[in-house]
């Protein structure tokens, strides 16, 4: 048994915002039906999301905000939507109470994305497939 699951959307909701959250209260329902039948040990939190983006910019760690605006100026697929969608999930947590790990801090390591080497076939920038600074 669990004492802890982490949920997360991740990167895969391109529409809009309102769709995006219309998801997200979704699951917040669904964790509540959940919880009639699991034990009252077990807690739900949630991550926000894994920050992505090809770019060869490295920004301070200091500053999530500022590197979190930098990255909504990334084009490739919905990239640049994170950080404000971040910022709207972590304002319905807070408004609901639930825990959450806060990766924000991690837009700054675009250098962590294996995929993002020069010469790349395919840039992705989203899915981490070795360890690296993100571990």
């Amino acid at each position: 048994q669990p004492d802890i699951i982490i949920l997360s959307v991740g990167a895969h909701i391109v529409t809009n915002d309102t769709i995006y959250m219309n998801v997200i209260d979704q699951v917040f329902s669904e964790i509540e039906a959940m919880k009639k039948n699991i034990p009252p040990h077990v807690k739900f939190a949630w991550q926000t999301q894994v920050p992505a983006g090809c770019s060869e910019r490295i920004t301070s760690p200091q500053n999530v905000n500022f590197a979190g605006e930098l990255s909504m100026e990334l084009s490739d697929y919905n990239h640049g939507q994170f950080y404000q969608r971040d910022l709207m999930l972590i304002s319905r947590l807070q408004a609901i109470g639930m825990p959450y790990m806060d990766l924000r801090m991690l837009y700054s390591r675009t250098d962590a994305h294996i995929n993002n080497q020069t010469g790349a076939r395919q840039p992705d920038c989203l899915h981490v497939c070795a360890p690296g600074p993100l571990d």
